[in-house]
């Protein structure tokens, strides 16, 4: 009841928000991780009862990045966009990548719950790593596919806003880095390594600072256009 009470609350800020600025709310920084606490919370009302650890995990990643939001520093305020981004394209590249975001991040909560029940003493710790396991794979698949959706959309936007499909932007080219990492974790066949569930799981742990250097660390160290 709390979790669906969280989306339906959240649900209904991101609505106030879309009528009061007459436009989708993933304008700025502080919008799309707003959005990005909304999708953890959609994710986690879906799955929740594939796994006791999606519901807590939903409510921490939420509150990490809404606490993100409100101490970063991009603006709350509703502000008029650039003319570029006022594109139907805008609100389909970023809430389509938002959610590949979103489900990286349960998968990196995941690993570390994974990784901490393997090194306890919990009498059914391989069977809790096996479903662990399972539902990463399964997060994996729409995740990697999102993202990669999300990039070709974002250069169908590209070249109708610059005429250019890829400019190797900063963000660009690491939203690609992050697509192919996140990928390689499919390749079982080609590296049997993948199949052992601990080294899956400290991969996609590790995996996660792509994400983290796409959204935040190219604004900080490069820049670009994004």
């Amino acid at each position: 009841m709390a979790l669906f009470l969280s989306l339906l609350f959240h649900t209904t800020g991101i609505v106030l928000r879309w009528i009061i600025a007459g436009r989708i709310p993933l304008g700025n920084g502080y919008e799309t991780m707003q959005f990005l606490a909304w999708c953890v919370l959609l994710v986690s009302f879906i799955f929740r009862k594939e796994q006791d650890i999606i519901l807590p995990t939903g409510f921490l990643l939420s509150g990490f990045f809404l606490l993100v939001a409100y101490l970063g520093q991009s603006t709350p305020m509703i502000t008029p966009l650039m003319p570029v981004l006022l594109s139907p394209w805008l609100s389909v590249h970023v809430s389509v990548i938002m959610m590949s975001y979103a489900l990286f991040a349960f998968m990196l909560v995941l690993g570390v719950f994974a990784v901490s029940v393997n090194y306890s003493d919990m009498r059914d710790r391989e069977e809790q790593v096996e479903r662990v396991t399972l539902l990463s794979r399964l997060f994996l698949y729409p995740a990697v596919f999102l993202l990669g959706a999300g990039i070709c959309m974002g250069a169908v936007w590209a070249n109708v806003s610059w005429g250019r499909y890829w400019g190797w932007d900063p963000k660009e080219v690491w939203a690609l880095i992050t697509f192919m990492v996140y990928g390689a974790a499919f390749h079982v066949g080609s590296i049997p390594s993948f199949k052992r569930p601990l080294l899956f799981h400290w991969y996609l742990i590790f995996a996660f600072i792509t994400v983290v250097m796409t959204y935040f660390g190219v604004n900080w160290f490069f820049g670009g256009m994004h």
